[in-house]
């Protein structure tokens, strides 16, 4: 809630946009490999010394029913002590915002005991804003010139792959953050998947992994304070104080793997701490069932009285190589996202969503005896979003470790940026298949009475680290999106124009 009195301020605490990003700036670039257990631990114990500790501070783009200004501030702070004000700027001076905890359900609470979150919306018209000195995003961008874009960025850590996350090109995510941030995008976009450590560091290969949060025992899911803040809230830190983030939940943030810490963390809709909830069941604690959020959109101003208008679909659940009944369930969500979309003038739109709808697998991950398993990615969503997408400009999606274009005739082009720092899918030749979407080698429909979509007419992969900035171009619809690798080499160039992509 908004004081009506101006404050009298601390010191040191005035809004200042020459501020550094964070005071934890240490831990960006190639430093922030070295935030293992013990130096989160150390982190964490400065709030346990009865003085609050900020670790972090950001403001997520929100739908204008939850706040009317269009974005909401976030902090994360240590166990102790209670949540900070916001100090904000209007054209009445200076004020205090009250922020207050966001609270994770009780059955995973534990595991978040070391840290708090912090939520409040933030008013309109704010031209500054900061907490506890660090200063964050304070409103929406007025006009939109350049986009930032990556995802898929967590260190891979699990039964079957080990990533080398304590080599900064191994990992780039901290290098790709301070990229995105010296770029000072008006808004950064990422499509999902943020969390990737769902095992103990082996002993044999802790030159590659050691120091990485482990999970809970006891508990159904891999995640936990501390590993969040392990491998995201911390190498992001550079871009916190650059502009608004909309994030959107992966399937790797489903309730069984790190859901409950999405929604502490990232999504911007008060209510949905528990989603994630485990259940008991014969004693024991279990993953809370599969389920969807609701679709939500927000809006950029563009030059020339240009508007996107980007809708927010949640794909955590679904498959890639198979129809299944879910298909029904997610249908219900690209259903959502056409009624948000209805096409008004001056307005053009995305649909951003984690699985692609259509994208090419590597053939390595195949299964020789699935019958079903065509080299096309998300046969279920795209079933799921059969003939709902004729308000989109671009599709854009991630879910996939590589960066790849995709168009099919009549459809929206597709883009496909799962190349944000998680370990890369095999760089296999992706070939365009002698058949397409929704349809068998032989030409059949995968799904009886659903016409196949026919093949695509244009296809470009690269299977390297990197983010993107897009930009809009001078015709409505049109747009330039310059591709680069981690360490800011050009990567490539993608343009969109009357629905279709092209990169090069």
């Amino acid at each position: 809630m908004t004081s009506t009195d101006t404050p009298d301020l601390p010191p040191n605490t005035t809004p200042d946009a020459t501020r550094p990003a964070s005071r934890h700036g240490l831990w960006i670039g190639a430093a922030v490999v070295l935030v293992g257990v013990a130096m989160i631990a150390a982190l964490l114990a400065v709030g346990h010394s009865h003085q609050r500790a900020l670790i972090a501070a950001y403001t997520l783009v929100a739908p204008t029913d939850v706040a009317a200004s269009g974005v909401v501030a976030r902090a994360v702070i240590g166990a102790d002590g209670d949540c900070p004000d916001v100090i904000g700027v209007d054209a009445t001076g200076p004020q205090r915002i009250t922020m207050t905890k966001r609270v994770p359900a009780p059955t995973a609470a534990p595991v978040f005991a070391d840290v708090q979150i912090c939520t409040t919306p933030l008013p309109v018209g704010l031209s500054e804003a900061s907490v506890d000195g660090e200063t964050i995003p304070a409103a929406m961008p007025t006009q939109v010139d350049e986009l930032a874009i990556f995802a898929d960025s967590g260190c891979r850590v699990d039964d079957k792959r080990i990533q080398d996350c304590n080599d900064p090109d191994g990992w780039p995510l901290g290098q790709i953050a301070q990229r995105i941030a010296d770029a000072r995008p008006d808004l950064i976009l990422d499509p999902g998947d943020y969390y990737y450590r769902e095992i103990a560091c082996p002993d044999d290969q802790q030159d590659l992994c050691g120091g990485t949060v482990a999970p809970v025992p006891g508990y159904p899911f891999d995640e936990s304070g501390a590993g969040w803040l392990q491998d995201a809230i911390m190498p992001m830190q550079p871009m916190f104080s650059v502009a608004p983030m909309a994030m959107l939940r992966g399937n790797h943030e489903d309730c069984g793997r790190a859901g409950n810490g999405f929604f502490l963390f990232f999504d911007p809709r008060p209510g949905t701490e528990g989603i994630c909830a485990p259940v008991e069941r014969d004693g024991k604690l279990r993953a809370a069932a599969p389920q969807t959020t609701p679709t939500w959109s927000f809006d950029l101003p563009l030059r020339d009285a240009r508007t996107l208008r980007v809708a927010m679909v949640d794909s955590a659940y679904g498959t890639d190589k198979e129809v299944t009944p879910w298909v029904e369930q997610q249908r219900v969500s690209y259903q959502q996202a056409a009624d948000l979309t209805v096409p008004e003038p001056g307005v053009e739109s995305w649909l951003v969503t984690h699985r692609p709808l259509f994208a090419l697998i590597s053939n390595r991950n195949l299964p020789d005896d699935d019958p079903l398993a065509e080299p096309w990615s998300s046969d279920g969503q795209m079933l799921a979003a059969y003939g709902l997408l004729d308000h989109y400009e671009m599709i854009l999606a991630s879910h996939n470790h590589y960066l790849q274009s995709v168009q099919i005739p009549g459809q929206p082009g597709a883009l496909i940026m799962g190349n944000g720092g998680a370990l890369l899918d095999p760089a296999e030749d992706y070939a365009i298949p002698e058949f397409g979407p929704l349809a068998k080698a032989d030409g059949t429909p995968l799904v009886d009475g659903v016409e196949p979509y026919p093949n695509a007419t244009h296809m470009w992969t690269r299977v390297q680290y990197g983010y993107a900035l897009a930009s809009p171009g001078d015709a409505p619809g049109s747009w330039t999106i310059e591709q680069y690798e981690f360490n800011g080499t050009p990567l490539g160039t993608c343009t969109v124009a009357d629905r279709t992509i092209n990169c090069s």
